[in-house]
């Protein structure tokens, strides 16, 4: 009996398997089996590349044949139903998806040498994974029919199994490999399956039948005598020792697996049939405890392939002699769960040669299929699939946008009268930028911002040499009209007229233009005149961009950062804190040169729980959910305060930002209390007279729904001074379990301040329907009693406060058009001793700004966000600086460096076990040592400094040395093609660090020899390795499998960090690009760019280091794949031959 308690599995029937009918039956066996989902189909492959379809017959009848086809010339591998009548087949040249009746709707090929070793299926249908055996694996997406991803494997893949959640490799050699898709299919863990010892050790087949559990068959024929078939179950969540082994005692050799809902399918090669339960944890108890079937073979027969239908009650047995077997435990078996198409009736025969024309009068059209059709030729094109789109529709300027008023579904605004009544110039260049603005920043108000001067550096190259050139012209013909022309070489700021729009030019969103030259060749001086830098916003969750710009700003806290991140304490490389003390330091060195933090973003989107909280932008830029960015703002400002708060404890216990706080519960029927104190970094205003929306409740406002009907109940307007006080000292009534009653109860929550605020207090704003009608107080005093009261009232003239807060900072949410994107701007208080005022910084723009600004929120376009207040500064404050002493302890990074990747945790290795070292001991292969000599030999070169060169960067201040570094491609740059060819860059591609590389310049014997050759572990996928030109290949930037010792970007930035500070010499080719990548600023006087040096003032284009280093020394470098360390070494010597030619002209070289 089964173990449902039904009938016994017994054979249904058997029959030859057959081809296209001109070969004899069984004379090719099969090699694969496969079921359709939907249909009672089977599908066959064998070794001559025949796929033939079956349907089941009545019991003891053969199987009926419904079509056979000619794939390939190759034996079939692997057959999967990809979906309702589609099969997907693998053969040794091919991968191709077929209909049940054998026509192909997609198919790729390969060559010999580059044979297809292994492929699988997502568990929708949609997707397959095919692998060659030169270590190429490719995802193909069944539906386009194209590939959507390319990634590097182990060579020899034997066996794949591909979920959402994991892909799990077996190899030739018994190894197992699980790769997470979500990561781009990088490898999270790998094991040695170990099935045996020597060359036959081999994985031959593999299948994941739950979520955390990974069955693996394998076998050794290294010893007829002593070989063994074991079937191994792996935890998928760590993959070490195997948490069971199945040793069957009836064959030596289980070559096929199968899992079912809850049983476990073993198929020896003697066509014996076992099954074991995959219910508990720890699973696999033989049901039943005799054979569940065992088909009749011949003496010399062996089993081919394997396959259970989906329904659970069919299982196909395929032997050498080319003979099914088709087991069931029913008299009317079926296949299929789902609903049964049409099949064809009579067994159908494909040619793929196609019908012969002999008459060339016939048309083609009357021409039928060769095949029946059954689904729309690819040709057809229906009524429905036709229609006319027309011209885009008009662009409306925003300014008309903002004045719009709409009764019923109509919008009435005045004109503007900047155009032709009912004209649209749909052709025009101005139309088009006006259109792909789509309300942003309009010309003139870029005009206006600009004074007119072009953004790029190269355009102002040319209008410079073109000036000089007409001077020349004028001077040559008239003196006196020459020397007027020549007084005025330098460009006017152009007169722009006064903008009519209603979001002021310098509030909207900053937007970066790109040249052939990159980002580089973008002016940030026409949008900064200050010594405050601003941040650049083209990068992803740059929105975060105020609220760095309000920490770095708020002094306490940026000391505690700044001194974590100088310390070595810190092993942790995604440690929040750490980087933003980079970029801290980074803002302070710039002095009002533009910034980017697209190292502190990259951290932040790969920390888990900034993806939980919904903190990140999604590929399109805009928010995860739907919630506004100024609420996004609180939380964010709240999460990386929280973050450096668990950070810093060395530092400071407690941060400057935020106040104490008692809450006390009190349960009003039986009087039982609860007291906890706790330090809260931000307090949440209420909506004045109740005004908040119920979107604002729901999406994150702090404002609860009681709260707000008390105060909309209230006749009295609420100042801003009252609202602080609701905030500071609240009192709410909350439904929750009351301990002493046992029961729910309405429960009295009074939360009070407890102390004044230690530096800064934080105020979140509500998200509001209509404008704010408040203005933001300049200054309040702030007075705290014992029983938590907390009075806030303004400042009398000459009386002195316990406490008085002045506001810092504020942080707002800017939407161009009412119904446009926003973005955050925030304006600062600058510290007195640096000038005092106020600062606009809305991304790279950085502009002095009024008072009356700051404070007024009555702007329809302007949403407050957060409010800084401050205790009141005192007078003789210091600027904003931020000290970088360097001393010897801190060389310690260059004189004896090591990293956090060294350690056994972070290369996926734990300790061996006894019989794990003499397994190894007896498995030693001469291939092996050879690759341990492989990788020692490509081991990084470079030399740790001395304690005298150390003492030289320290002291003397002279050490010099040359720099180069190699990047890969994170993500590719994005582009649009224009219908009349012309194309516009919307972002250029994002680079991230892979190698860098210093050498010494300072003479002596180690000249030119690298104390640097840094190789940075990837975190995130890699789009490009661009090995042309950086010299990395698949792997090399991946931990635990690089044949290099790599390091975290946090320690190649210190390092870095270390050569700024100590005033080194750098010199280097390209240097402002590399130093931007790294995301660090080098004072001017530091550097020796020989790009610079060699540039000629006539052309705009650079001359590379290839021709100087060929021209000066004869030499040819970077003939095939680029090396740091070459690069570095070359741009010393040219640099060299520059000072010998120009030591007497320049004499700070």
């Amino acid at each position: 009996m089964d173990p449902s308690g039904g009938m016994c599995w017994a054979e249904y029937t058997q029959c030859w398997s057959t081809g296209n009918g001109e070969e004899q039956p069984g004379m090719w066996p099969v090699t694969a089996l496969g079921f359709d989902l939907c249909s009672e189909v089977l599908y066959t492959g064998d070794t001559s590349g025949q796929l033939v379809t079956y349907g089941l017959g009545g019991e003891g009848e053969e199987l009926e044949q419904l079509a056979s086809v000619q794939c390939a010339h190759t034996p079939v591998r692997r057959l999967y139903a990809a979906k309702a009548g589609h099969v997907f087949v693998q053969t040794d040249d091919s991968v191709q998806v077929r209909t049940s009746g054998g026509r192909k709707c997609f198919g790729r090929t390969t060559t010999p040498n580059d044979a297809f070793t292994a492929s699988t299926l997502s568990a929708s249908g949609g997707e397959a994974l095919v692998f060659t055996s030169a270590g190429a694996g490719s995802l193909l997406n069944l539906e386009l029919g194209s590939v959507t991803h390319r990634m590097s494997v182990e060579s020899s893949i034997v066996a794949a199994d591909y979920r959402p959640d994991v892909l799990v490799l077996a190899t030739a050699a018994g190894d197992l490999v699980l790769r997470d898709p979500r990561a781009g299919f990088q490898v999270s863990l790998a094991k040695r399956a170990a099935f045996g010892s020597g060359p036959g050790c081999h994985a031959t087949d593999m299948v994941r039948a739950v979520d955390t559990r990974v069955f693996a068959c394998g076998s050794s024929v290294t010893d007829a005598a002593d070989s063994g078939a074991v079937v191994r179950l792996f935890d998928i969540r760590n993959l070490g020792e195997p948490v069971l082994d199945l040793e069957p005692e009836y064959s030596h050799a289980p070559v096929r697996l199968y899992s079912g809902d809850q049983l476990l399918w073993i198929c020896h090669d003697s066509g014996l049939l076992t099954t074991r339960s995959l219910a508990g944890d720890v699973c696999l108890a033989p049901l039943p405890a005799e054979p569940y079937a065992e088909p009749p073979l011949s003496t010399y027969a062996y089993m081919s392939a394997f396959g259970v239908a989906p329904s659970g009650n069919v299982a196909v047995v395929s032997d050498t002699d080319g003979i099914l077997h088709v087991w069931s435990d029913s008299t009317e078996p079926f296949m299929s769960t789902g609903d049964s198409p049409d099949l064809y009736a009579a067994p159908a025969v494909f040619d793929d040669s196609g019908p012969l024309i002999d008459d060339e009068s016939v048309s083609l059209s009357s021409i039928g299929m060769g095949a029946p059709v059954k689904s729309p030729l690819l040709s057809f094109m229906d009524s429905e699939r036709l229609y006319d789109v027309g011209r885009p529709v008009a662009y409306v300027e925003a300014r008309v946008l903002g004045s719009l008023k709409q009764m019923g579904a109509v919008g009435y605004a005045p004109s503007p009268r900047t155009q032709r009544r009912n004209q649209q110039p749909f052709a025009s260049p101005a139309w088009r930028q006006s259109w792909r603005s789509a309300g942003g920043l309009a010309e003139d108000d870029d005009d206006e911002l600009t004074r007119g001067r072009p953004k790029f550096i190269s355009e102002q190259l040319r209008s410079r040499r073109r000036q000089d050139a007409v001077s020349a012209r004028a001077s040559s013909r008239s003196g006196d009209q020459g020397a007027d022309v020549a007084s005025s070489g330098e460009q006017q700021p152009a007169t722009t007229p006064a903008t009519t729009a209603l979001v002021p030019s310098h509030m909207r969103r900053m937007r970066i233009e790109y040249s052939r030259f990159g980002v580089e060749d973008f002016d940030f001086s026409l949008y900064n005149s200050t010594r405050w830098s601003g941040l650049e916003g083209d990068i992803s969750n740059a929105y975060a961009n105020a609220l760095l710009q309000l920490l770095y700003f708020a002094e306490g806290f940026r000391d505690i950062v700044v001194a974590h991140s100088k310390g070595d304490g810190c092993p942790d490389a995604s440690c929040l804190s750490c980087h933003l003390g980079f970029l801290f330091r980074m803002l302070s060195d710039a002095n009002g040169a533009s910034c980017h933090a697209s190292l502190l973003l990259r951290v932040l989107a790969e920390r888990p729980e900034a993806a939980a909280l919904a903190l990140l932008e999604d590929a399109d830029g805009n928010p995860a959910t739907t919630m506004p960015y100024a609420v996004l703002a609180q939380h964010l400002l709240r999460f990386v305060l929280e973050q450096a708060a668990s950070e810093c404890t060395k530092q400071s216990p407690d941060l400057p930002i935020g106040f104490a706080q008692r809450t006390r519960t009190v349960c009003p029927a039986c009087g039982t209390a609860a007291e906890r104190a706790a330090h809260v970094f931000a307090a949440d205003l209420d909506p004045p007279q109740g005004s908040a929306a119920l979107a604002s409740l729901l999406a994150g406002g702090a404002a609860s729904v009681r709260r707000a009907n008390t105060q909309r109940a209230s006749d009295q307007p609420a100042d801003f001074l009252l609202l602080i006080s609701r905030a500071l000292a609240r009192s709410d009534t909350t439904r929750a379990w009351c301990a002493g009653c046992r029961t729910f109860q309405l429960l009295r929550t009074d939360k009070r301040i407890t102390a004044p605020p230690a530096g800064f207090l934080a105020l979140n704003f509500p998200v509001l329907d209509a404008p704010w009608q408040l203005s933001l107080p300049n200054e309040f005093d702030l007075e705290v009693s014992i029983d938590g009261n907390c009075p806030v009232r303004a400042l009398p003239p000459g009386e002195t406060p316990q406490c008085r807060m002045q506001l810092a900072a504020v942080v707002s949410s800017i939407r161009d058009t009412p119904k446009g994107t926003e973005h955050l701007v925030i304006h600062v208080r600058v510290p007195q001793a640096a000038g005092g005022g106020w600062l606009l910084l809305n991304d790279f723009l950085v502009q002095p700004a009024t008072e009356s600004s700051v404070v007024t929120l009555g702007d329809w376009w302007r949403t407050p966000s957060i409010a800084l207040y401050a205790q009141s500064p005192n007078k003789e404050e210091e600027p904003v600086t931020v000290e970088s002493p360097v001393d010897m302890s801190s060389t310690l990074i260059l004189t004896a460096p090591t990293s956090v990747l060294d350690s056994p945790a972070y290369k996926g290795q734990s300790t061996p076990t006894t019989n794990q070292k003499r397994r190894s001991a007896k498995s030693v292969k001469p291939q092996s040592i050879a690759r341990s000599r492989f990788v020692a030999a490509k081991r990084n070169t470079a030399v740790p400094l001395t304690q005298a060169e150390a003492a030289q960067l320290l002291t003397e201040r002279s050490f010099r040395c040359a720099l180069d570094a190699e990047f890969v491609v994170l993500e590719a740059a994005k582009m649009e093609v224009f219908g009349d060819g012309t194309r516009e860059l919307h972002r250029p591609p994002v680079h991230t660090l892979a190698r860098l590389s210093v050498v010494r310049a300072n003479g002596g014997l180690l000249h030119s020899v690298p104390f640097i050759d840094d190789y940075v572990a990837a975190t995130r996928p890699i789009e490009d390795l661009a090995t042309q030109y950086s010299g990395i290949h698949a792997g090399d930037l991946t931990a635990g499998t690089s044949p290099y010792k790599l390091s975290t970007m946090k320690e190649v930035y210190r390092k870095l960090r270390l050569l700024v500070d100590s005033k080194a010499i750098i010199i280097g080719h390209g240097l402002k690009h590399d130093f931007r990548v790294c995301n660090i600023i080098v004072p001017p006087a530091q550097l020796r760019d020989t790009m610079v040096l060699f540039q000629s003032p006539r052309h705009i284009r650079p001359i590379s280091l290839r021709f100087l280093y060929w021209y000066f020394e004869r030499k040819v470098i970077q003939s095939g794949e680029h090396s740091s360390v070459e690069d570095a070494q070359a741009t010393l010597k040219v640099y060299e031959r520059y000072v010998e030619c120009f030591r007497y002209v320049h004499t700070e070289l």
